[in-house]
């Protein structure tokens, strides 16, 4: 509207009288008035000027009133707005006829104008009235459709009586569709849920069922929408009618089944995650209680994973997880040998599960007795001994296994999956490689576990933990050249632990990391200690565990120490086994190469029980080979044992490394090696390993008895 205070009114008519008086008369009450003299003007006028009412003849010259209406009735503007039409003509059929063409009122000539006033502002209310209607109409379409949202209302004895276009947007039907009674509808929906409509939209005793109905209904673009139908019931004079919405919920529910998957499903296999497995026990826990029957949980570990990630990228190890999935899901049977009408439908691809990192779950039903757990396990086993192919790359993976069976081995999903985990645990220390059951047993040892790597968490960063140093010598000259730093943890109420004991469960716990660098650092500290306090330059040898050695900061970690203990990095010697090496001689070679770079010696400790090639010790950038004691425990000139010794001796030199011997605890053991050219010894024959204090006076005698000895 324009200004609310002075409506526009229009008035067309070719007598100059009537525009003179209805300006002056309609002027005087409030009003702002243009004037036509002809239709072809007054059409003009009203979209140019754009005004809140028309006051129109009937009878004029070319266009006449009722052609005129029609036409202003099409336009942007006229659509809405009111129009009296002026008569002069006082017949039925004319009034019929303009209110046919669109008049919103008429008035008969000769005009009074008192009355022509009160008609148009009742006009204007109306119009506003209106106006604000379709605004809220408009509104609630906009809704309706931002919503998905379609409504209807439905007689049980007729049909549809209220069936818009926005309706049918919702359902998808094409607009030669005419839906006006319930199998029209009934012929678009998904049968399965015809009964539930039908139900929905039947009067039974003055009551209809307004539980929501959900329904999938194939649109006339080939799409299947779900929809969801509320209703409720309205009484009306002589019957009943259900008025009900329909909404579009289809993005909704593909929404919510991502969310499940997210939730449920493991993104790198698609197979169920650890809360879906649970899940899943538990249905199956439920169902053995009716057969009798028992439900076996295997964890699975793939022995050494990690090395797919650490040397070929997430990329391929993920790939790597996809395809051991899939092997593992065809490693499962489900049988229906015997009739299970009462149970749940069980699918093999819902039977396994990615726990975790590199760790699967397996669950089987229908279990009679153990053997039938121990043929999957080995059928698991030898399926991931075939080689997988990612990437153009071969790869062979082993893995360790651990089982539990309900009912004897818990009766919560929870439990037997702890129980299984803890099996699994077992099979890892026995070597890896193999399957275990859970005994209870386990349970014990687990808490045993738990609570040595709580105090050891409490130990470090205490004085609990200190280094012994055990001295070594060179076999020509009996000359002290270094020693090897060893950890001891002296408990305040448990006393000494022995290192056998802690240093596993550190390595399993991941708290070898900070134990090692601890280690290193005191070791560091001391040795350039000891130089300041005269000892001269000896080396210290310091063990590396495989979780600091796959640690690609290790470099700069070492380098770290070095600078803050001020320390020559040619006083410090990492010792490694070989079985770490042999691990995976690319990665080893070059990390080798970066601690070589930092200007440490390099030694290969417990070398013999490994079983090493020849061809990748000369690849890796080594400096010592240590002798595993268990070698010189039996030395004798005619054992096997010396046979090998000396060949390790031989090998040694003929590639340039020094050799080690530890656990020299007799003569003849030391005989024998300084016989055979061996370059330095350590063991009980010497020293035990010692405090540092201990250390430091055991050296210092030993130089007053050389001292002496000269003299």
């Amino acid at each position: 509207m324009s200004e609310i205070d002075s409506p526009l009114v229009l008035v067309i008519d070719d007598d100059p009288m009537v525009r003179l008086l209805a300006s002056e008369s309609l002027t005087t009450t409030g009003f702002r008035v243009i004037e036509a003299e002809n239709a072809d003007v007054g059409l003009r006028l009203l979209e140019s000027e754009r005004p809140d009412l028309v006051l129109l003849d009937v009878v004029m010259p070319g266009i006449d009133g009722f052609t005129a209406c029609s036409r202003l009735r099409v336009t942007p503007h006229g659509q809405h707005v009111p129009v009296l039409m002026m008569t002069g003509l006082d017949d039925v059929t004319s009034i019929q006829h303009a209110y046919q063409v669109g008049a919103t009122d008429f008035v008969t000539k000769p005009l009074n104008f008192t009355l022509l006033e009160f008609r148009l502002r009742y006009m204007l209310r109306a119009k506003a009235m209106g106006d604000e209607l379709r605004q809220s109409e408009a509104l609630l379409a906009s809704a309706q459709r931002l919503a998905h949202l379609g409504h209807f209302a439905y007689l049980p004895d007729k049909g549809f009586s209220t069936w818009n276009t926005q309706t049918h947007s919702v359902l998808g039907l094409g607009t030669d569709c005419w839906v006006s009674t319930l199998p029209d509808l009934l012929r678009h929906v998904d049968a399965n849920t015809h009964q539930d409509i039908i139900d929905s939209l039947t009067v039974t005793d003055g009551c209809i069922n307004e539980e929501p109905v959900e329904f999938a209904v194939t649109g006339a673009d080939g799409e299947t929408r779900t929809i969801l139908q509320h209703v409720v019931l309205e009484r009306q004079d002589g019957g009943f009618r259900i008025i009900g919405t329909f909404q579009d919920i289809t993005e909704r529910r593909h929404a919510e089944q991502k969310i499940h998957r997210l939730a449920f499903y493991d993104r790198v296999t698609g197979l169920p995650n650890r809360i879906m497995i649970e899940k899943k026990l538990g249905e199956l826990v439920h169902d053995a209680d009716q057969t009798g029957d028992g439900v076996a949980v295997l964890s699975i570990d793939l022995d050494h994973f990690q090395r797919v990630n650490d040397n070929f990228g997430h990329e391929t190890g993920n790939e790597l997880l996809g395809a051991l999935g899939r092997r593992l899901a065809g490693c499962v049977r489900v049988s229906d040998d015997r009739p299970r009408q009462h149970l749940r439908s069980v699918q093999a691809h819902d039977l396994v599960a990615r726990s975790g990192g590199d760790e699967f779950c397996i669950l089987l039903p229908g279990i009679v007795a153990a053997a039938d757990v121990e043929l999957v396990a080995q059928r698991i086993r030898e399926a991931l001994q075939q080689p997988f192919t990612v990437a153009d790359q071969e790869f062979f993976i082993t893995s360790s296994i651990g089982m539990a069976v309900y009912p004897s081995d818990g009766d919560t999903p929870e439990i037997l999956l702890r129980h299984a985990e803890l099996a699994l645990a077992y099979a890892k220390r026995k070597g890896r490689d193999c399957a275990e059951f859970y005994n209870p047993q386990l349970n014990a040892r687990a808490q045993a576990r738990l609570t040595m790597e709580t105090n050891l968490r409490q130990a470090l960063g205490s004085d609990q933990l200190s280094l012994h140093y055990q001295p070594k010598l060179r076999v020509d000259t009996g000359e002290l050249v270094g020693m090897e730093a060893l950890v001891r943890w002296e408990h305040p109420t448990l006393g000494r632990i022995a290192p056998a004991e802690f240093i596993p469960i550190a390595e399993e716990s991941g708290l070898i990391l900070p134990l090692g660098e601890w280690i290193l650092g005191e070791a560091c500290r001391q040795v350039a200690e000891w130089r300041q306090r005269g000892l001269g330059n000896l080396c210290c040898a310091v063990n590396l565990s495989a979780a600091q050695f796959r640690e690609r900061n290790l470099p700069l970690m070492i380098a770290r120490v070095l600078q803050e203990t001020h320390l020559d990095a040619s006083q410090l010697q990492l010792e490694l086994t070989e079985s770490l090496l042999m691990e995976d001689v690319t990665a080893a070679q070059s990390m080798l190469r970066s601690l070589r770079d930092l200007g440490i010696s390099l030694a290969v400790d417990d070398f013999g029980t490994g079983y090493s090639s020849l061809n990748y010790l000369k690849r890796l950038p080594l400096d010592v080979l240590k002798i595993d004691q268990s070698f010189i425990r039996e030395l004798r000139e005619d054992s096997d044992d010396a046979a090998i010794v000396e060949a390790v001796i031989a090998m040694a030199h003929s590639l340039r490394l020094g050799v080690v011997a530890e656990g020299v605890e007799l003569d003849h053991q030391f005989e024998f090696l300084r016989a055979h050219r061996c370059d330095e010894v350590q063991g009980y024959l010497f020293s035990k390993p010692l405090p540092a204090q201990e250390f430091l006076e055991w050296v210092r005698a030993r130089n007053l008895r050389r001292l002496t000895v000269i003299g």
